[in-house]
């Protein structure tokens, strides 16, 4: 699979889906809407994860098991695996395949605490961050940020920030524990994007090129993750039909940087590989 061939139909699909949206929403209304996102564009942003699942792993062995590479794609790898069997457990929720109720201890479990599979997996990219982190810290090199990298995180900060005094509007639809969860996820995600745009601008200072378009990437998926939390929040006293594609919207943008990001992994170890040695 080549990135170039998965580019135009991820920036295309950012128009589609809006558009297909919009034209549900006018023919059947806001219920129409339900099955468009909880269903079809649910499944199909799952289906894009676990195709990045699978690029990821490929991207993994390509390094050296002795290289920090492997580390931290290797923990990436955990992550996604961990998040696409959180993404199967709302799967049978979406479906009705389950009852959604929390009447029974064991309902309740899977439900309400299984949920937090999703922050488990988080947690698994902050160490693969922290570790890509320590092997650009292991070179020697004096790393700095930039006063606009400090704006880009402060701005993420903002983002928990601001769904906390929003919260109020998750209260009457999702209920205290729902919404507890929600401002859990958006305060580790808003440490995932943070860490991205630090890796992000280390890589840009090692040189740049096509190992900084593939930190680039991972932080709009980061970003992108973190701001479908405050969006649903943000637009669900406004409009739940709105927020839920919006949310889900997000999502899609997030799964398909992931994809793009195996992609340009694999093509930057692959060229390196393949690049003639030349006599010194």
């Amino acid at each position: 699979m080549n990135s170039r061939f998965v580019l135009v139909p991820f920036i295309a699909s950012l128009f589609l889906w809006p558009a297909a949206f919009a034209l549900t929403l006018y023919l059947g209304g806001a219920d129409a809407t339900t099955a468009l996102t909880s269903r079809i564009f649910f499944s199909a942003t799952v289906l894009i994860e676990i195709a990045a699942l699978f690029q990821v792993a490929r991207a993994r062995k390509l390094f050296s098991r002795s290289d920090q590479g492997y580390i931290t794609w290797t923990l990436i790898l955990i992550f996604l695996i961990v998040r696409v069997l959180a993404e199967s457990r709302l799967a049978t929720m979406n479906y009705d395949l389950v009852p959604q109720d929390d009447s029974s201890q064991m309902m309740f479990f899977y439900v309400k605490v299984l949920r937090y599979l999703y922050t488990l997996s988080d947690l698994l990219f902050v160490a693969a961050l922290m570790a890509t982190i320590r092997s650009y810290k292991s070179t020697g090199l004096k790393f700095e940020l930039m006063m606009q990298d400090y704006f880009y995180i402060l701005l993420v900060c903002a983002l928990p920030v601001l769904t906390f005094i929003f919260r109020e509007n998750l209260m009457p639809r999702f209920g205290v524990s729902d919404s507890i969860y929600r401002l859990v996820a958006v305060s580790v995600g808003a440490l995932i994007a943070s860490l991205c745009l630090v890796i992000r601008r280390y890589a840009l200072q090692m040189g740049g090129g096509a190992v900084a378009r593939v930190w680039n990437t991972v932080a709009i998926a980061g970003i992108a993750r973190d701001a479908s939390f405050f969006a649903l929040t943000l637009l669900t006293f406004w409009s739940g039909a709105a927020a839920d594609f919006t949310d889900q919207y997000l999502l899609w943008i997030f799964a398909c940087c992931w994809l793009m990001a195996a992609l340009y992994q694999q093509e930057v170890l692959l060229r390196a590989s393949t690049r003639p040695l030349t006599a010194r």
